[in-house]
């Protein structure tokens, strides 16, 4: 590459505004979906009816980069069979198939434009194309359609249509018979191929008696996991020519980027935030970092929470604050909303990605406590879980659980980075001195649950208690995070109280003493532990349904936790 990538030519959300070069050089994780796809478009025979496609993930998880893509491989490599014709994410003048056949004339005639088509020629169908709006909905939409196809049969080409925000289209068509007539010509020899991009599978696709059941094949985008997070950073790196950089940034901070990797969802627009972060450098804490990234998306995600109604907007304000999943209950009491009220619009924000929903906890501690009666149905949680992050750092009282929870995962992927890797362990205690004091503290921290399990194991809580809180109180604030994410000890100390079957004592202790905020995965592997030591039958069913109720931040540490405590106890 003889020009490295300029920041500013990143797409963060507009990835169709990137050059052809540029759109290949940044695209590098998404490869098994975009070639699956494009395989199966280039097979299709001239005339043959088409199979369709559907590209599902949230927001920032790369559908309107992977339809860059292949318009930029159909137009480059394969531009004597197809026409790509690539819509922007937002149709917003659409009301009926006539808008929808008019805008797919309109980004012809930019795609041939772009092609350096005769002039001519280009002045000829725009022409014809404003004529055709001259005429009503019904004859525009046939009208429309018909020379669309008639130019690209002229030019030998079939059109592919790469339409972002599928549902958004979909929604507008309130006449079904529109649909029904839509899905009729796509459905025909020789018709466009349609490759749709959207946020989940809504009715219009799922329902058995909607007009495009069964009509797509569906290709997921998930999370990224930590490797092709990894391996976006490194090529992010490479091609803006600041490898060197970056690459010794991510050695030296790896416990701090593997933290801000969880707490940011895995997607690779947060990514993209995250690398021009990392070239600046890290803050000395992680929480600036967070402060830092949130203020980076607060653009984006202010202007999409103000498009909501109001409804809407106290909804999400609700289930964002509770952080962990809601039940339908406690959302309809903090809302001051009716269930026939919250119904309606808990569909929309499901159909629309800002929520989704999982089977409803009703063994945990707090849910005990906090609610009466019994609880029925699923729980909301946010989708995009940097925007519950992003939500919660907004306000002050909130934010300490976001700012522990921060640190708590720092210090248990230094933990394990320690564990791995020796060299770094010298580097850490660079005198005797230190290793010394790192020794009394931690056994002294150990002398004190000791004597705490050794109490327990004679069921004597009392004076178990007084032991406990000593180890608690020996340390402040930010090492007792520390200590409770990387130390022996407490995972030991957490298989003594689970095996005596003493989980609900030590979860008591550490709400006293507000510790189920401050070490938030510690306490939610015990409580997961402790709901399964419950019941041998469904115990672990119902953990697993705890763990999913919580925040997704909180959870896979926490299920870390459990496996190491589960070690110690088989």
């Amino acid at each position: 590459m003889e020009t490295p990538v300029n920041l500013n030519q990143i797409g963060l959300y507009n990835p169709q505004r990137q050059s052809d070069e540029v759109t290949k050089l940044l695209f590098v994780i998404r490869q098994k979906q975009f070639e699956l796809l494009l395989n199966k478009i280039v097979q299709e025979k001239r005339n043959s009816i088409p199979q369709h496609y559907l590209i599902i993930g949230q927001r920032g998880m790369g559908k309107s980069s992977i339809l860059k893509r292949i318009e930029v491989e159909l137009r480059n490599e394969y531009h004597q069979q197809f026409i790509p014709l690539l819509f922007p994410e937002e149709q917003n003048n659409i009301r009926s198939l006539a808008e929808f056949w008019l805008n797919n004339l309109m980004v012809l005639i930019k795609s041939l434009k772009s092609e350096n088509y005769p002039s001519e020629k280009l002045a000829d169908i725009i022409k014809n194309r404003n004529d055709i709006a001259g005429n009503a909905p019904k004859v525009i939409a046939q009208e429309a359609y018909t020379y669309l196809m008639t130019v690209c049969q002229e030019v030998s080409r079939r059109p592919v249509l790469l339409v972002d925000n599928i549902n958004f289209v979909f929604s507008r068509l309130e006449d079904k018979q529109e649909q029904w007539a839509l899905r009729k010509l796509l459905s025909e020899n020789g018709a466009p191929i349609v490759v749709g991009a959207g946020i989940t599978v809504t009715d219009d696709v799922a329902s058995y008696e909607m007009p495009f059941y069964d009509f797509f094949q569906i290709q997921y985008l998930r999370k990224l996991n930590y490797e092709e997070f990894e391996k976006l950073l490194k090529n992010l790196a490479i091609v803006t020519n600041s490898d060197e950089i970056v690459l010794s940034s991510m050695r030296e901070n790896s416990s701090r980027q593997r933290s801000l990797f969880d707490l940011t969802g895995g997607s690779p627009r947060t990514t993209v935030m995250l690398f021009k972060h990392i070239i600046k450098g890290f803050s000395s804490d992680i929480n600036d970092d967070l402060e830092i990234l949130a203020d980076e998306a607060t653009p984006l995600y202010k202007a999409k929470f103000e498009e909501l109604p109001k409804q809407q907007q106290i909804i999400i304000d609700a289930i964002a604050m509770n952080w962990d999943a809601i039940s339908l209950n406690k959302l309809a009491k903090v809302t001051r909303y009716a269930n026939n009220q919250l119904s309606p619009q808990l569909k929309r924000l499901i159909d629309d990605g800002w929520i989704e929903t999982v089977v409803a906890d009703k063994k945990s501690r707090k849910v005990l406590k906090e609610t009466k009666g019994i609880i029925k149905g699923n729980a909301y949680l946010i989708s995009e879980r940097f925007f519950n992050i992003w939500y919660l750092i907004r306000y002050d009282i909130i934010k300490e659980g976001i700012y522990c929870l921060s640190k708590f995962l720092e210090c248990l992927y230094e933990k394990e980075d320690l564990e791995t890797n020796k060299d770094h362990d010298l580097i850490k205690l660079n005198s005797c001195e230190e290793a010394a004091v790192v020794y009394e503290k931690s056994n002294f921290i150990s002398s004190f649950l000791n004597k705490a399990g050794f109490e327990l194991s004679n069921q004597n809580k009392g004076l178990a208690k007084e032991y406990l809180l000593q180890a608690f109180d020996s340390l402040e604030k930010e090492n007792k995070i520390s200590s409770m994410a990387n130390d022996y000890w407490w995972i030991r100390f957490g298989s003594v109280v689970i095996e005596k079957e003493y989980g609900s004592w030590l979860l008591e202790i550490l709400e006293e003493k507000g510790y189920d905020i401050v070490l938030s995965p510690y306490y939610t592997a015990i409580q997961a532990l402790e709901i399964e030591k419950q019941d041998s039958k469904n115990g672990k069913k119902d953990a697993e349904i705890y763990l999913n109720n919580r925040a997704v931040e909180i959870s896979e540490p926490a299920r870390r936790i459990v496996d190491k405590i589960r070690r110690y106890i088989d």
